[in-house]
């Protein structure tokens, strides 16, 4: 399994403060997996060019099929059972991995659309005009 990357959300919550020095740690799959991915790029399509709206789907999307685990703990210390839909509901949990999952997913999320695009696009400037010729006009035989 890969190693997971690990995202300071805020100072530690915890209850006697048990890892006050590393804060409160939400853990991010390195890569989304197929279902991650197939949304990301659902949301990029569906999202028509407005960026905006493109953030919003994608801070969803990345939390919740990136996010895969946290440090918390409750009164007694015992771990506190992973719940994506915590980080979804609490704009302090969920901005920061939001952000984090962007840096690690937007390159493999966009990176078929850029090679499509290339494809269409060839740089440089054609052979020869591609614009249509005009014929010089006959004057009239009156």
């Amino acid at each position: 399994m890969p190693q997971m990357v690990p995202v300071r959300v805020r100072d530690c919550a915890c209850p006697g403060l048990p890892h006050a020095d590393d804060g409160d740690i939400v853990y991010l799959a390195p890569v989304l997996d197929v279902d991650g991915g197939s949304e990301a790029e659902r949301d990029l399509v569906e999202s028509s060019g407005d960026e905006r709206l493109l953030q919003r789907r994608w801070l969803r999307t990345f939390i919740t099929f990136g996010a895969k685990g946290w440090n918390l703990l409750d009164a007694e210390g015992s771990p506190v059972p992973f719940d994506v839909s915590v980080i979804l509901e609490d704009w302090t949990l969920a901005r920061p991995v939001g952000d984090a999952g962007s840096d690690l997913y937007v390159d493999s999320v966009t990176a078929p659309f850029q090679k499509a695009l290339q494809a269409r696009s060839p740089t440089g400037q054609t052979a020869r005009t591609t614009s249509r010729t005009r014929r010089p006009t006959r004057p009239s035989s009156d």
